[in-house]
């Protein structure tokens, strides 16, 4: 069974990622990813950047996706596989690019439709 992380903060939004992937691992701050992160191995990481209930936040915040991009280029996790599905392409593009360039495989899946974070 693939051990699958996902950082979402709406709560529509998490109950479609536990009906899609019951044991997942889901986590709604930033930090709280962070934390997950340091402490297990993960097959599959799915990112989204504005939290807190706000849209389109700076992405040089704490309280962001992109904090968990920079812990991931500072602390190179092998083998996981990154989805950034925040519908801010802005975020989203940033996010995608910093993963990239830092050697990871990275799929962008704006959140909406069919939705998998194995890409």
């Amino acid at each position: 069974m693939p051990k699958i992380l996902i950082l979402e903060d709406n709560a529509g939004r998490i109950a479609y990622f536990r009906r899609l992937y019951p044991k997942a691992s889901i986590v709604e701050t930033a930090q709280e990813a962070i934390d997950a992160l340091r402490g297990f191995d993960w097959d599959y990481l799915s990112l989204d950047h504005d939290l807190g209930g706000e849209n389109f936040v700076d992405s040089s915040r704490l309280d962001c996706g992109m904090e968990v991009v920079r812990w991931l280029v500072e602390h190179h996790q092998k083998g996981i596989n990154i989805t950034v599905h925040t519908a801010n392409k802005r975020a989203a593009d940033l996010m995608s690019s910093a993963l990239e360039s830092a050697g990871y495989t990275v799929t962008k899946y704006p959140f909406g439709g069919e939705y998998d974070p194995r890409g």
